[in-house]
Formats: C-alpha cells, structure tokens, sequence
C-alpha cells in the first residue's frame, strides 16, 4: 500500500491479538448458534475463513502506529454503556438465537468496539484494514422478517407462478400455490434449505469477498452484489423448473438434493466471474489513465509511526476483551445451570404403547412433516383394545432450540384434523389425567369425517416448567415480560412434549382418563 509505513513487530503482535480475540467472540457467541440452527444460514461457517484470508492476504500491507494519543473519560464511558448492552443482548439471544433484530445489532457492537480499538493504534488506515474483510459478515447474518416479507417472498412467488405457466405450456397441468407449485407427481416448494435465501444470501457473500478481496471500487461492488443476486434467482428458477419435470417422474425426491446444491454453485460462480470481470475493467480503466501525470492522484503523506502502544490504549482495549470474554462465559454458565436445574428437579414424563398388543402398527414420520416440525423424539402407533375400537397416537417431543415456541400450536390436532377433512363437532373440555407426580390436563374434542366420528385427546406440557405449554401473548409487553422470563429463568431451549390420542367412535369418553393414564410413564 503507498504512502503507509510498515509497522513494527510490537504492533503486528497486537493487532493480530486483536483480531484473533474479536474473531473468537463473534464465533462462540450467538453467531455459530444461529449458523448451527438456521438451514438459511448454513453456509456461514465459510465467512471466517474467507475472513482470515483477506487478514492474511493483506498482512504485508497493514499500517504503521499512529502518534501516542490518550484515551479520554469519553471514551471509558462509551465502553462502559457497550458493555452493559452487550451483557443484555448476550443473555437474550441466548434462548434467542435467531432474533434478527438483537443478532444484527449484537454483531455490530462487537464490530464496533473492535474498530473502535484499531483507530485508537493505528488510526483511520487501521480501521480501513481491520473492518474490509468484516463486511462479509453482513451476508451471514440473519434477515429481518421484514426484508423477506418484501424482497424474498415476492420473488418466490414470482418463481413459482412463472414454473407453474412453462409447465402448462409444456402440456403439464400445474398450479402455483404460493411459493410452491402443485403437480400431478406431488408438490414443489421453493422454501427447503438447499434453495431460495440460502443461494441468495451466499452468492451476496462471494460478492462481497470478491470485492474486498480485488479492491473494487464501491459502485462496482454494488454492481457485483446485484448481479449476484440475479444469479442466484436464476440459479433457484432453473432448480424449481426441473424439480417440476423430475415430478412428473415421481422420482423427485431423488433429485431434490442435488438441484439445490447445483442451482447453489452456478450462483456462486456466476458472482466470481463478474466479480473478475469488473476487476479486470477497473484495471484498464486505471491503465488509461497513467500516461499524463497530472491526472495522477496525490498520495496521502504517510501515517507518523509511534514506537509503541501507549498505556491507556492497551488497558482500554484489555478492559473490553476481559469484560466480552466474561460476559461470554458468564452467560454459557447460567445457562448450562438453569438446564441441568429443570432437568434434575422438574418430575418428567414419557409415552410407552401397549407393545405386547399383537395388533399394535408403528407409524413412522414422513420426511417432509419431520422438515415440518423438526422433532427430537416422535413416535406414532394405532391398535385395537377389546372393544374392537381402534386406537392412535402421537408423542413429540423437543428439548433443544426454540421450534416449540410455535410448533405445538401449529400443529395439534385442532389445526391439523380439518386440514384434513375433519370438522370440529363438539368441543368436550378439558380432563385432567392422573400420574406419577400429578395431573396433566388434555383438551379433548369430538370430529367428525363423513360418517365417521372421532374422539382426539391432546396435551401440550414444558418439561421445563412441569405444567401446561403456555403460548405467547399479551402485546409487546407481554411479550418483553415473556422474553426476560426465560432470561431469569436461564431457560436456554424451549422443551416441550406433545401427546395426542384419539378413539373411533363415541363410546370411549368414559374410560378416556383411564385409558391415557394407562400410557403415560414418570422417567426415573
């Protein structure tokens, strides 16, 4: 780089101290949480290696010391203030994890600070250093809903409209149905993981890194990251139209995997050839006008280079990573002890089928329902009691992440039964049934299918809590009361189990109690 002095070995150490330090935090914080939980997201883990790259890629470049500066009280209390958000945000996004809002913002304040510190060392040239490469991390972090409500969503149905015409055309009868199209051979979604958001969000991460990477100028940046995008709904529309031809086959599934992970690669690198193409451009560009050197660019004076980093900078910058560091740790212990506190003190309970009933028939999950509800435990089974009537049931249960904050109400039998044809008769109340370590109240109901009726049983229960799942309401305040609940609780997962049973006929309302008592075990 002209005009920048190289720096000294004193300063190289701690700069990639800083770095190293500001990477971990970003990383075994909420992060690689949401990464982990978020199939959307699950090309993340790639941004800090693409990150260390361009660190690496540009370390004989990196500015000298600036001149020895004092760290103000301004600046102490502005740390303190970061530092107290941080520590609020920490502990909600824990239980969290995918809050775009908190994520965003949470990322920004450790970026913030970490800048904050490279312009105290080496001025605006450090900042310029150490913040280029963390712009990649803008396309790995969770989207508002809001931008998927208007950008992402209309795209989809876009898509699926236009499959749905090409293949009428094609003489395939077809219907868009919002972001899916509906064939003879079966549906085809545009929301699995291996296509939309996931193809858009990576192919704007390559444009990113290949902007920073080739040092292209803003516009051409902008330019590379829309053209990106373009390649990436290209690249999802050419999947779903032959997703559409593979059905007819009734051999989707088979293919499904693979057109994902192709419409995902032909984004990518379609944005790395017009990323090359706009650094080749700039180049010539640059070239034309060498001849005259009036048209040259001054060169900045270089940077005054200190010999070392003063006092107050250093504690100022080791106050934030102590703090970060503790904060970070402190929040993964009271967590990991409100866990094992629920799990140790909380009576459990569990669902065992009558398997010595020779006419008992596991019911195994189907893929696209597990996509659905993401289980950790499911077991499904119908059999006949004496009566000849025949029984089923269903036992869900999840103990990690936060799918069963909205799941169980998503999809009990009130929601699912007419959906499937069923109509709501009468609605019976509810019954409380007898355990180990007391009662579980179960809602029960009548429906009725054609001329058949059916009497549906179901519970929904916090492990955690040991009582009913309780959904969440009561306006922004309740909703806040809600959150930081869960905080001082250190609930990190939302646990809950979902037990579901249902008799043909009428005549078993009687010894219904009888019945699910008979089929629900403590855990010792």
């Amino acid at each position: 780089m002209s005009g920048v002095r190289q720096a000294d070995p004193a300063f190289a150490g701690r700069v990639l101290w800083l770095v190293a330090l500001a990477a971990a935090a970003l990383l075994l914080g909420p992060l690689s949480r949401a990464w982990a939980l978020a199939p959307d997201l699950g090309h993340g883990w790639a941004a800090p290696m693409l990150i260390a790259y361009l660190w690496w890629e540009r370390w004989p470049q990196r500015p000298g010391l600036r001149a020895a500066r004092a760290v103000g009280a301004g600046s102490w209390v502005a740390l303190g203030v970061c530092l107290m958000v941080a520590l609020a945000l920490r502990l909600l996004l824990t239980p969290y994890p995918l809050w775009p809002v908190a994520v965003i913002v949470y990322t920004a304040l450790l970026i913030g600070l970490a800048l904050v510190a490279a312009a105290q060392v080496a001025g605006a040239a450090g900042v310029r250093w150490l913040g280029g490469p963390l712009l990649v991390l803008i396309a790995v972090l969770p989207w508002p809903g809001a931008v998927e409500r208007a950008l992402i969503l209309p795209v989809r149905e876009a898509i699926a409209s236009l499959v749905a015409e090409i293949s009428n055309l094609a003489g395939h009868p077809a219907l868009a149905a919002g972001t899916s199209v509906r064939l003879a051979g079966g549906w085809v979604g545009i929301d699995e993981a291996c296509g939309g958001i996931r193809s858009l969000q990576a192919a704007v991460m390559t444009a990113l890194f290949f902007g920073e990477w080739l040092r292209l100028p803003w516009r051409r940046r902008v330019v590379l990251i829309a053209a990106g995008g373009m390649a990436a709904v290209v690249g999802n529309f050419g999947r779903v139209l032959f997703l559409s031809w593979r059905a007819e086959s009734g051999d989707l599934a088979r293919w499904h995997d693979g057109a994902g992970w192709v419409a995902l690669g032909f984004s990518l690198v379609v944005t790395g050839l017009v990323g090359w193409r706009c650094r080749s451009r700039a180049g010539r560009k640059a070239e034309a006008g060498k001849p005259g050197a009036a048209t040259m660019k001054a060169q900045p004076p270089a940077p005054v280079v200190s010999k070392s980093v003063p006092t107050g900078i250093l504690i100022w910058m080791v106050t934030a990573v102590v703090v970060l560091g503790g904060i970070e740790a402190g929040t993964r212990a009271w967590y990991a002890r409100g866990k094992a506190r629920w799990r140790t003190t909380v009576p459990q309970w569990t669902v065992r089928f009558p398997e010595a009933n020779p006419t008992l028939r596991h019911v195994p999950l189907g893929e696209s329902a597990r996509e659905m509800l993401r289980p950790d435990v499911f077991a499904s089974a119908s059999w006949r009691e004496r009566d000849q009537a025949e029984r089923s049931a269903n036992y869900i249960v999840w103990r990690t992440g936060q799918v069963a904050r909205s799941a169980p109400f998503l999809h009990n039998p009130t929601i699912c039964l007419p959906y499937s044809g069923c109509e709501l008769e009468e609605e019976l109340g509810v019954i409380n049934v007898s355990w180990a370590h007391g009662e579980i109240p179960f809602h029960t109901y009548i429906f009725r299918r054609m001329d058949d009726t059916l009497l549906v049983a179901f519970a929904l229960w916090d492990p955690g809590r040991g009582g009913p799942l309780q959904s969440r309401g009561g306006g922004w305040m309740g909703w806040w009361r809600d959150q930081w609940r869960d905080v001082r609780e250190a609930r990190q997962d939302q646990p809950a189990q979902l037990f579901s049973y249902a008799i043909a006929g009428r005549g078993g309302r009687d010894r219904l109690a009888k019945d699910l008592s008979a089929l629900i075990r403590p855990v010792e």
